[in-house]
């Protein structure tokens, strides 16, 4: 007979070997509340926070290339206009 390491895939195996370890209760600390479930949750969002501000900060340094682009373009096609009415000028 396979042991039921041998049939679970490999991915959640490990999951579930913890749970099984631990006494089935992943997260437990934070559950039971107290002083380390509230740092562990002020830990938590702190992580998120600074995941969260480092994904806007992203967002707008992408939107400022963005807008610098097009400011850019702008200028290059002003500059092929005034070419383009000069060359008209002179016909």
């Amino acid at each position: 007979m396979l042991s039921v390491r041998r049939t679970l895939p490999t991915l959640v195996r490990p999951a579930i070997m913890s749970r099984m370890m631990s006494g089935g209760d992943a997260g437990s600390i934070r559950e039971a509340g107290g002083a380390f479930g509230k740092k562990e949750k002020a830990v938590e969002d702190q992580y998120f926070r600074k995941q969260q501000a480092e994904q806007l900060k992203n967002l707008v340094d992408s939107h400022a290339k963005e807008i610098q682009h097009h400011k850019e373009a702008i200028q290059r096609h002003q500059e092929a206009m005034k070419v383009h009415e000069e060359a008209l000028k002179h016909h």
